[in-house]
């Protein structure tokens, strides 16, 4: 252990451990620096975590960041990543939620989802799809309802609707 007047060096070719009764105390904005340029450091209201460009905070398989205490977590287990809340889960975005292409919207057990391919929107359903709108469903002029295999048509072009069947 040294010292300049300076700094405080604690120099060591093992490990260095830290036995204490009581809590180590940090003053508000001094932080705890790494080598290589991570720092954790509080102001005395929020702490910072700082890493390094291109860095990562790595939080272990099957161990959650949980948010109060009403249940709100998230959670990986190295295949999935789980957002779990005892309330309402309400999503705040100032721009675009953006799903990859092929990758789908699960509802419940898997049986219900929404997915693009980047061409077309396909919604699945093992049962009906109830649709409860309290305005007007608006189709563009031009842009048709179709059936099965598009033998059945129907398309309004804003004056006139049209109905067209194979038979």
């Amino acid at each position: 252990i040294e010292s300049n007047n300076t700094d405080l060096t604690i120099n060591s070719g093992v490990d260095i451990n830290l036995t204490a009764t009581n809590d180590v105390n940090i003053p508000s904005g001094v932080g705890l620096t790494f080598a290589t340029g991570e720092k954790l450091e509080s102001d005395g209201t929020d702490l910072s975590i700082t890493v390094g460009a291109g860095g990562d905070i790595n939080i272990g398989s099957d161990i959650g960041v949980t948010f109060g205490d009403d249940g709100e977590k998230i959670e990986g287990d190295g295949t999935d990543l789980t957002i779990a809340s005892s309330n309402e889960l309400n999503l705040s975005a100032t721009t675009d939620v953006v799903i990859p292409v092929d990758v789908g919207l699960h509802f419940g057990d898997g049986a219900e989802k929404i997915e693009s391919n980047n061409t077309a929107l396909t919604i699945n359903s093992g049962e009906d799809i109830n649709l409860t709108a309290t305005t007007d469903i608006n189709v563009p002029s031009g842009v048709g309802l179709t059936f099965g295999n598009d033998g059945e048509k129907i398309e309004g072009n804003g004056t006139k609707l049209d109905i067209a069947a194979a038979e």
